[in-house]
């Protein structure tokens, strides 16, 4: 056994006068102050229960609220209308602070009604309840401002969400299909039109997609008997894009924030190399390699393009009947001209809160044709609709536009410029624009004389665009929140800017200007060219000299000789060319700054394919259309480039009364915490 061998320091005898007895004394100390200790412990503790409780009933009530957040977006996701009403048979809606937005309620709420509440668990009210209040004032900007306080035991907390529901402003660019329109007359000649459903024939219910899974349906005889367009190099998109069909790409496009689509072969997580996208997510005849910058090209949900433009009729704004010609002024009016609203009401309609104070839109009367001619006596100048909708609605009858009816410059005391469409000749059909086109004219002789007037053989216009329908003429740089719109197109006539922003810019984050274009039919850019040359060809069995133009006059020929004479060469006209070059690049440009929509048709150039390359169209803002509009053909021979950029603001705002997707929901945009009304606490 092992022992400690050190041995043991004696313990002295404890000294006389030392600290004996001081060990009692101690512990006596230690324990009267332990009991002090402990006393103000429990006295904490004690105090403290109440703190923690009323802890808990704040995070209840918070809960509460957010709760009646969703409760309200339940009922707005049921009912996309729920807004427009006060749903008496909702407790959490009862309280003395009815919608400012709503001018009456038929539950009879006023400042003296007290608070209504829903509990969050039916008959437990340990679990908190809800009571909200609704903001519809800013319902032209499909907002929606609710403040929702929640409470438990006592514990008041309100939240404020920004509610709104998506629409096409949200993408810089989105199709439905990427067909050209159906009723393009020059891919599809009159009188047929597109030839078959899939086309888009009957409409969009039987038109087919690129990725269909029979695509025999979209070709005859072994070529494509559907208008694809292509992208091409040269083309730039900046900012959120969206394919419903699947795109065919043909050259170096810069998608610079990649594209979605809805093609079923796109995988879902994003595919930044073109080879590996090609085939799947785009279609291509040659091995073209786009730009998908880091974002990719990758598969989403369809997007549902509602055509609610109509009901844009409804909204408060400015309303004008038949062809209108605006232009905008930076100063925050704008120059009207028209000749079909003479009798009508141009003013507000449909709220009666705008109606109290409804915009100045110009004399009804004055709006009225020179004497004895088509085109209008004068314009008027009236202040921009802030925050409303300008509409143009069809008149009563319509007929084939005259070169000049739009507006005639000499007459209505403007500047030449402000002729549409421009006319050099008095030779008719010397001038082409989407309303008035080029026909073929014959001559005839009669009787050992020729016809001195061409009589029109045929004649390809597009009716919709006839003069007295609901068409409107526009450019200029506004200063204010408007939307356009129009029973029938939209026309861009020139450069379309906006005050805050100078052309060549983007716009920043003042929201104050901002413009949205809706068609029903289609938003396009006005391009009119001139005949510079014409086939000729003689008729009736024997050799006459018919001249190179109509305005010619035949030399020979026996009585039943005709000469028929067809357009064939074309030529851009001076009121179109862009004035300037944009950053010393060279590169001309058509500028618009507007969110534009055309959920019936499509966004295009008018005589796109004629008459020399013009340059580049520059949007700055939002695209959305049903079929794919054409800019320009070949890479490009006649026509513009592409280059459009997305105006940011458009996450978070909107022109006023923009139509929002059909298949959309509400949803709480932001959310906050804010002091509780007094009269709800």
């Amino acid at each position: 056994m092992d022992v400690d061998a050190t041995p043991r320091r004696p313990v002295p005898p404890r000294a006389l006068g030392d600290d004996a007895g001081i060990a009692m004394v101690m512990v006596l100390g230690l324990i009267l102050t332990a009991s002090v200790i402990l006393v103000a412990a429990l006295g904490y503790a004690t105090n403290s229960l109440p703190h923690a409780a009323r802890g808990h009933d704040a995070v209840r009530a918070l809960a509460a609220a957010q709760a009646g957040i969703d409760h309200y977006l339940a009922h707005l996701n049921r009912d996309r209308n729920y807004f427009a009403s006060v749903d008496c048979d909702n407790p959490a809606l009862a309280g003395p602070n009815p919608d400012p937005g709503l001018l009456s309620n038929a539950c009879g709420y006023t400042s003296s009604t007290a608070p209504g509440w829903i509990e969050v668990q039916p008959g437990d009210p340990a679990s908190g309840e809800f009571h909200y209040d609704v903001n519809t004032t800013a319902m032209d900007q499909f907002t929606i401002w609710l403040s929702s306080t929640g409470r438990a035991e006592g514990v008041v907390r309100t939240l404020q969400a920004k509610i709104t529901i998506a629409g096409s402003q949200r993408y810089l660019y989105v199709t439905d299909f990427e067909d050209a329109d159906p009723e393009n007359t020059v891919v599809y000649p009159a009188p047929n039109l597109a030839r078959h459903d899939h086309c888009g024939k009957s409409g969009t219910t039987l038109a087919k997609y690129w990725w269909s899974p029979s695509p025999n349906e979209r070709s005859a005889s072994g070529s494509p008997d559907c208008v694809e367009i292509q992208f091409i190099g040269g083309d730039v998109l900046d900012g959120p894009v969206h394919f419903n069909d699947m795109p065919l790409v043909n050259g170096s496009t810069q998608f610079r924030q990649g594209f979605t689509t809805y093609s079923p072969n796109c995988p879902r997580t994003p595919v930044t190399s073109a080879s590996a996208a090609r085939g799947k997510c785009f279609r291509t005849t040659n091995s073209a390699s786009p730009s998908l910058s880091t974002k990719g090209a990758r598969w989403a949900n369809a997007n549902l393009l509602p055509d609610t433009t109509g009901d844009l009729v409804n909204k408060p704004g400015c309303q004008y009947t038949g062809d209108t010609r605006i232009r905008f002024n930076s100063n925050g009016t704008m120059d009207v001209w028209n000749t079909g609203s003479a009798g009508t009401t141009i003013g507000s309609v449909g709220d009666p809160a705008v109606l109290a104070s409804p915009p100045n839109c110009g004399i009804a009367a004055n709006f009225a044709p020179a004497s004895g001619q088509k085109y209008p006596s004068a314009k008027q100048t009236v202040p921009v609709p802030d925050g409303l909708v300008i509409y143009v609605r069809n008149a009563a009858t319509s007929a084939t536009c005259v070169p000049g009816q739009v507006v005639n410059g000499t007459t209505s005391g403007s500047a030449a410029k402000d002729v549409i469409p421009t006319l050099s000749t008095t030779i008719p059909g010397a001038v082409s624009d989407i309303s008035y086109l080029h026909p073929t004219y014959r001559k005839t002789r009669t009787s050992g004389v020729w016809s001195s007037t061409p009589s029109v053989v045929s004649d390809s216009h597009s009716k919709k665009f006839d003069c007295g329908l609901g068409n409107v003429y526009i450019e200029g740089t506004v200063k204010g929140r408007v939307t356009i719109a129009a029973e029938n197109n939209v026309v861009v006539t020139g450069d379309l800017g906006i005050a805050s922003t100078s052309l060549g810019s983007m716009p920043g984050n003042d929201p104050g200007d901002i413009v949205g274009l809706v068609a029903q039919n289609s938003v396009v850019v006005y391009h009119p060219v001139q005949v510079t040359s014409w086939s000729v060809t003689e008729g009736g069995g024997t050799s006459q000299s018919c001249g190179t133009s109509p305005s010619a006059t035949p030399t020979s020929g026996v009585n039943g000789a005709t000469c028929t004479y067809t357009p064939n060469g074309w030529a851009n006209l001076d009121y179109l060319s862009p004035p300037a070059t944009f950053a010393g690049t060279g590169q001309k440009h058509r500028w618009i700054y507007a969110s534009i929509q055309t959920l019936a048709h499509s966004f295009w150039v008018a005589s796109y394919d004629k008459g020399a390359p013009v340059g580049t169209l520059s949007v700055r803002g939002s695209i959305a259309q049903r079929w794919r509009g054409i800019v320009g053909t070949g890479s490009i021979s006649t026509g513009y480039f592409k280059d459009y950029s997305y105006d940011k603001r458009l996450q978070t705002t909107s022109p006023p009364y923009f139509p929002p997707w059909a298949n959309g929901e509400w949803s709480a945009e932001t959310t906050g915490e804010v002091p509780t009304a007094p009269n709800i606490a």
